[in-house]
């Protein structure tokens, strides 16, 4: 169970993060930046990381992979048409 500290961020705070790096992602991918496209990767990963509150060294079971998936679900339901989802690979 997570307790929310004053230095946390909130769920609404994360989606946000989350779709500003997919759409800097998106971009760089355009320009064919793959230096910057592989940074917003690592970038991403670790605002789901954080947004679970989970340590994915001790926590061998982890499926990083579906919980990107989860995470991009969550922050973009509500987002406008025009951001991309990431590709999980």
């Amino acid at each position: 169970m997570n307790i929310q500290t004053r230095d946390e961020g909130t769920g609404s705070e994360y989606a946000r993060i989350f779709r500003l790096l997919s759409a800097a992602k998106d971009e760089a991918q355009k320009l064919k930046l793959n230096n910057l496209t592989h940074l917003t990767n690592m970038a991403l990963l670790q605002v789901v990381i954080d947004w679970d509150g989970i340590d994915p060294e001790r926590e061998l079971d982890v499926n990083l992979e579906k919980l990107i998936g989860t995470k991009t679900q969550m922050a973009m339901k509500d987002a406008s048409n025009n951001l991309v989802l990431i590709d999980c690979h």
